[in-house]
């Protein structure tokens, strides 16, 4: 009999829970990853207000 077995069925499910919703949060590492990669796209677009502003000054 396993431990899981051992348990009532409310501490079965509880358990599951909680397993289930930490594996459903990202990794902080990865979520700053992901905001620094979208700040770099975000960076490299240049509109058509920069372009009309600042083209003529080079």
């Amino acid at each position: 009999m396993t431990n899981n077995d051992q348990q009532r069925p409310s501490q079965r499910w509880s358990a599951t829970r909680r397993h289930r919703s930490r594996e459903a949060v990202p990794a902080p590492n990865k979520f700053l990853r992901n905001k620094r990669q979208e700040w770099e796209e975000y960076r490299s677009e240049v509109t058509a207000f920069e372009l009309r502003k600042n083209l003529p000054v080079l």
